[in-house]
């Protein structure tokens, strides 16, 4: 399957050389908690989703902290968790983005895309990547190296998991 832009090529236009990309990552790594990297994530329960995001009236209004979450005795930090839709939200990643090395225009693009939030947003780093099955791969950065970082260790799977509006 090749991404064929039609609506959004300009939006996809880049002015970034495909041609000096970085390589693109083929090992995972770096690993930073070698002693939990190969757990399984855990399924999404409904206490999860109450402990880690309190119910709101409004969808939309502000979120409250919820309490300290207890950390397992074998974890350093609150390990992420399956989505509710994980199965409809990889088939869709699968059927969608399953061919993007494969792809140096829209990496190109999503390149300078990083490089506009960066500038914008005025942050040190900026990051585009996508949360497959058992990895997060970062497609495009600024000021981080690409990589392929196992999805327990990313900040990105429990972005996935936050109701909408939050």
């Amino acid at each position: 399957m090749h991404f064929f832009p039609k609506a959004d090529a300009t939006l996809l236009s880049s002015t970034v050389d495909k041609h000096s990309l970085p390589p693109r990552p083929k090992a995972i790594g770096p690993i930073f908690d070698a002693n939990n990297f190969k757990v399984p994530i855990e399924p999404w329960t409904s206490d999860a989703d109450s402990s880690f995001y309190p119910p709101k009236p409004d969808p939309f209004s502000p979120s409250s902290i919820p309490q300290e979450a207890h950390c397992a005795s074998s974890s350093k930090y609150v390990r992420s968790r399956l989505a509710k839709n994980e199965r409809l939200r990889l088939s869709m990643l699968w059927y969608y983005a399953r061919d993007l090395d494969n792809e140096p225009e829209l990496l190109a693009g999503l390149q300078e895309k990083a490089c506009l939030a960066q500038e914008s947003s005025g942050w040190e780093y900026a990051v585009v990547g996508v949360l497959d099955v058992n990895v997060y791969i970062r497609l495009a950065t600024v000021g981080l190296q690409l990589a392929i970082l196992p999805r327990g260790e990313t900040l990105c799977a429990h972005t996935v998991t936050q109701p909408p509006g939050v």
